[in-house]
């Protein structure tokens, strides 16, 4: 019987090995290439994370460095006036610190009117009030009428007013808040409030946990001073906030302006709230917070009442445009 023979397998032609060489090493090479870029993305990521701790952490130490500048202008320079000529109060140039800048601003809270105010015992001499400065901005006064109603708990409409009734009407119907205001924002809820006129009013308005309205005749702008009685002059304090402001008590205030005399109960020449807003870059990271702080009449200390990492912040000493790059 003839021995069986093995045959032996086909040679491959060489083109098919070199082909199959060439997918297997463009393959690796797609492989390599997928992982270095993720390596690179975890690196940025991580480089990312570590810029933005670092800004935060800037931003938190700046609000703890001013609420020390706070707490020794109360101790040791001005525990019965606060004026634009202290520490706290001058504008500070933005300074470096590691691998980025920072800058901060403070800004006197009781230089601006209270939106709550509107719910306190002088509700309705608050509501003229917020009505004078609405007609001073040559902005119409009937803002002031739904913001009464947006705040107080009944359902009874002020004026120009609206209530629940006409916010449910709307096509995205809500309701009206009927308590104390936690922001500013929410004047961009009240019906018929646009960007134009949110945007005029907003440097003079500032809501606070309290519905005390007190104004530092020493730091408040001629907008807010001429609000407090309808018989002022808003040239008259246009002139008076151009000059150097030091009073050390009201009477003196009113001594020397004698057109605030109708205003001296919401007057004072001390302040409690304070805004201190703080801006920090570290690389391409930046983080800007806005901290409300509550400074106690008695002893100084100060208190936290919130923090906000929403609000634009704009430097005093870089032009808009250069700000919008």
């Amino acid at each position: 019987m003839a021995r069986s023979q093995r045959l032996a397998p086909p040679a491959m032609p060489r083109g098919v090995v070199l082909l199959s060489m060439l997918l297997i090493l463009a393959l690796l090479s797609a492989v390599a290439f997928h992982m270095v870029g993720r390596h690179g993305l975890l690196v940025a990521q991580a480089r990312y994370s570590f810029t933005q701790d670092q800004a935060l952490s800037y931003a938190i130490g700046a609000e703890a460095l001013a609420r020390q500048v706070l707490y020794e202008d109360f101790t040791q320079t001005g525990v019965d006036v606060d004026h634009l000529e202290e520490t706290w109060a001058r504008p500070l140039t933005p300074f470096a610190v590691e691998d980025g800048m920072m800058e901060v601003q403070v800004r006197d809270l009781n230089s601006c009117f209270n939106l709550n105010s509107l719910l306190g015992a002088g509700t309705q001499q608050n509501h003229e009030r917020l009505r004078t400065l609405l007609r001073n901005l040559r902005l119409p006064e009937t803002h002031a009428d739904a913001w009464r109603d947006w705040i107080d708990a009944d359902e009874e409409i002020h004026g120009f007013g609206a209530e629940d009734g006409d916010y449910l009407l709307l096509e995205n119907a809500y309701r009206t808040a009927n308590r104390p205001a936690g922001h500013l924002s929410e004047l961009r809820l009240l019906r018929d409030m646009n960007r134009e006129v949110y945007d005029a009013v907003k440097p003079h308005l500032c809501v606070l946990p309290t519905e005390t309205l007190q104004i530092n005749v020493n730091t408040a702008d001629a907008v807010v001073l001429s609000s407090l009685d309808s018989s002022i002059n808003p040239q008259q304090m246009q002139n008076l906030v151009q000059g150097e402001r030091t009073f050390a008590s009201v009477s003196e205030a009113t001594n020397a302006n004698p057109e605030l005399r109708g205003a001296t109960s919401v007057m004072s020449v001390t302040s409690e709230f304070f805004e201190v807003h703080v801006r920090a870059e570290v690389g391409e990271s930046r983080v800007e917070l806005a901290s409300v702080m509550k400074r106690d009449p008695n002893d100084g200390n100060i208190t936290l009442i919130s923090r906000d990492f929403g609000k634009d912040f704009r430097s005093l000493f870089v032009s808009d445009e250069e700000q919008e790059q």
